[in-house]
């Protein structure tokens, strides 16, 4: 059984959309690594401060802080205590994919920030 062209034109279409998708996610960061570097049993003070701090280059806001921060509306991020008791929050919206709070984070990033809520979120 041979597609249609509209079947073709879908199937075509579909993939042009999955290709730019992935390289718009490829092109958020300029950098593919971690930085800074995880520790093995990552902190607060350590790695995850520094994930939530604003690294904004350009106009495109990264790091949750290039928004929740202390002035505005939503819960100021940079401080541990509050970021302790939002992190079931943070974990429901990091851990879905779906999800447009992922769009902020580098490669990694989210999954670190949900594995380091599940370990107690140590400071």
């Amino acid at each position: 059984m041979n597609p249609t062209n509209a079947q073709m034109r879908r199937a075509i279409g579909a993939a042009i959309v999955v290709m730019l998708a992935f390289a718009l996610a490829a092109c958020s960061r300029t950098s593919k690594t971690l930085s800074p570097a995880v520790e093995a049993n990552p902190t607060w003070t350590g790695t995850v401060s520094h994930l939530f701090a604003d690294r904004s280059s350009g106009t495109k806001p990264t790091g949750c802080t290039s928004c929740h921060h202390a002035g505005t509306t939503l819960p100021d991020w940079t401080d541990y205590d509050t970021v302790y008791a939002y992190r079931n929050n943070i974990y429901t919206r990091l851990s879905t994919s779906g999800d447009q709070m992922r769009g902020f984070a580098g490669p990694g990033e989210a999954d670190l920030i949900c594995n380091w809520i599940l370990a107690g979120a140590p400071k």
